[in-house]
């Protein structure tokens, strides 16, 4: 699949509507066949025969439909395609329906009529589902949420090309514009060619955080492996699918040691090379976004009382709030307040901005609050951030935003945890990494924990993580 097609499948709500007109043509055969008995014999109870044959039916149109690509992408606004494609799977099932019939010996069981009037009011309910669909499609298209939002990081002659190429043959792609380090020296050039540069590469990782903003192509002739590597480092912090232009891809292949991932693909026609794809992909995003509500919704009944109970310790224990707020960075590097139930005294809290990491035996932490810390039950109220979008239920922890400026520092592939919603639990807590960062080696095993999760993601993956958390991922020699 190219580059276009596997980001239009990665809109979650195009997704949904490819998944949804699968369930509802399912309905609108079961529910044509009842309807063309009801028409013939009057409303009743249908019979044993016909539910097996209604039955067989979606069965059967399930795998037709999908082996003969009936939901292409390709084609989801185009009415006609769509409805050829379906009324011929249609009648393909018909026939075999008649075959296994015929061969079971049922020709003369069901009425003819029935079988006709089945056949003709679930044709034309599937044709409406496919005018309804492309009707939708159309319009979203038109909106623009289907075009797939590409920035050109390079403002020489290969990125000058690129741009216009792009432009000129990415039928689903629109390219917002280029961005490079040498703009004092490439603007002039660039204007000659109708193209403007917007900015510098840190003037794009600023406003991309807050934009969307779907694939970066590096298209500069790279001479140094040291600017590659910082380059891909620091668009590794966004969500964003990195891509180099095959320009430079012979020394990339080469030379680059971050490329265990990579695919290669293609951009409106043109080889690219992506150097790294975003993560959760496909339907990934999606289906977490489900599992995160579906938890909640399960959890609720359950950490509501404890909540209460806590809070009311809280405040018998000390005196001052019973929620705690720090600001700590997210998805993409965008920084957002997380809540946690206070476990130290009001009057030891620091400065806004400024984080004083936890001791052994810390005197400021109440009683009730060492009790929280050790069990983790500290962290529920961020359930509220969950609710909020800023998190999820599993995830890379969040660290305080000055903890995080430090760890980079250390790590320089530390921003790299940003690609995905932070967790209140993850894989690297449930392998016993939690707690104060007291020596390198320890936030080094912790990033390496969090970055294969991200890699390696799955709901499975993630229902393990779950299912460990009571028993390994709560309670923790390193919690205090």
């Amino acid at each position: 699949m190219t580059t276009e097609g596997r980001k239009l499948h990665r809109q979650a709500w195009l997704a949904a509507l490819l998944l949804l007109m699968r369930a509802v043509d399912v309905v609108v055969i079961a529910a044509a066949g009842i309807a063309a008995f009801w028409l013939r014999n009057g409303v009743q109870g249908l019979p044993r025969l016909e539910t097996v044959a209604i039955t067989f039916a979606c069965m059967l149109a399930v795998v037709v439909l999908n082996l003969g690509q009936a939901y292409m992408i390709s084609i989801a606004d185009k009415f006609w395609p769509m409805a050829g494609r379906a009324l011929g799977h249609w009648g393909l099932v018909g026939l075999l329906l008649i075959a296994t019939a015929f061969l079971l010996h049922e020709t003369e069981t069901y009425s003819r009529r029935w079988a006709a009037m089945w056949f003709a009011i679930a044709a034309a309910g599937l044709v409406g589902v496919r005018a309804v669909s492309a009707m939708m499609v159309r319009r979203l298209r038109r909106k623009g949420d289907l075009i797939t939002r590409v920035v050109i990081i390079g403002g020489d002659r290969g990125g000058l090309q690129l741009y216009h190429h792009l432009r000129a043959h990415g039928r689903e792609l629109e390219v917002v514009g280029i961005y490079d380090d040498r703009i004092d020296r490439m603007q002039e050039g660039a204007q000659k060619q109708g193209v403007t540069i917007l900015g510098t590469v840190a003037h794009f990782l600023a406003w991309a955080r807050y934009a969307r903003v779907d694939c970066v192509v590096i298209a500069l002739p790279w001479t140094s492996e040291h600017r590659l590597r910082e380059m891909i480092e620091a668009l590794q912090a966004l969500d964003i699918e990195i891509q180099i232009c095959p320009e430079g891809l012979g020394f990339v292949v080469h030379s680059f040691p971050l490329l265990r991932n990579s695919v290669a693909t293609s951009l409106g026609g043109l080889p690219m090379f992506s150097v790294s794809r975003r993560p959760l992909d496909g339907w990934g995003w999606l289906i977490k976004d489900i599992e995160d509500r579906l938890l909640i919704t399960l959890l609720a009944p359950i950490v509501l009382p404890i909540c209460l109970l806590i809070a009311l310790a809280i405040r018998l224990d000390s005196p001052g709030p019973v929620l705690f707020k720090q600001q700590r960075s997210g998805f993409n590097g965008r920084n957002f307040w997380v809540y946690k139930f206070r476990t130290m005294r009001a009057a030891d809290s620091v400065p806004t901005g400024v984080t004083v990491a936890t001791r052994r035996d810390d005197p400021r932490v109440t009683r009730v609050g060492s009790f929280l810390r050790k069990t983790s039950l500290d962290e529920l109220p961020q359930l509220i951030n969950v609710l909020k979008g800023e998190m999820s239920i599993i995830g890379p922890r969040p660290h305080a935003v000055d903890h995080d400026q430090q760890f980079a520092r250390i790590i320089r592939q530390y921003y790299a945890r940003h690609r995905v919603r932070p967790g209140i639990t993850g894989w690297a807590q449930v392998n016993g990494l939690r707690g104060s960062v007291e020596e390198e080696e320890q936030i080094r095993r912790r990033v390496a924990f969090d970055l294969w999760y991200i890699e390696n993601w799955s709901i499975f993956f993630d229902l393990r993580i779950l299912l460990m958390t009571p028993f390994v991922g709560l309670v923790n020699r390193n919690a205090y």
